[in-house]
């Protein structure tokens, strides 16, 4: 089995996982360069200590060994306050995002209502006309049958008029 390279951002971990073969481990029991455990909680020293020490780069753990604690502070708080001001300009793009989208949903409801005003308008012009010919039809029958029953009537003495 090929030997994974080790890379200059390897951690301590990953080292010692790189370089572990059952060969070199003979009949010694397996154990981790750390002691974490499955379940372990990071509120206690040791675990977080054990954590950041095999987790980082070597270089980073002695970087951050070297400050001093006001200069610990100092890259926390100037680390925290850098996250503010993106987290800050994230929240007032979301904002104007929101803004903009309730601007155009406003306007689209707008538009959607004036719509239906001259549907409402339209309907009821269409509704006025129908019952305008709905009116003439029954003046049209009544009508009609007006002419008919002259007709009759006229046929009726038309044929009295022959008889006679």
């Amino acid at each position: 089995m090929p030997q994974a390279s080790i890379g200059p951002k390897d951690t301590v971990g990953d080292i010692y996982y790189k370089t572990y073969t059952e060969e070199a481990r003979g009949d010694a029991p397996h154990q981790a360069p750390w002691g974490l455990k499955q379940k372990d909680m990071f509120l206690e020293f040791g675990a977080c200590r054990d954590w950041f020490l095999n987790s980082f780069p070597l270089g980073e753990v002695n970087r951050q060994r070297a400050r001093n604690h006001d200069g610990l502070y100092h890259a926390y708080i100037t680390d925290l306050e850098s996250q503010t001001a993106t987290l800050t300009k994230k929240v007032e793009d979301l904002e104007a995002d929101k803004e903009r989208i309730e601007a155009e949903l406003k306007a689209q409801v707008a538009s959607k209502d004036k719509d239906l005003r001259a549907k409402d308008v339209e309907i009821a012009e269409l509704k006025r006309c129908l019952l305008e010919q709905t009116d003439k039809n029954e003046s049209l029958e009544i009508d009609l049958e007006a002419e008919r029953v002259k007709a009759a009537n006229a046929e009726e003495a038309k044929k009295k008029a022959e008889e006679a």
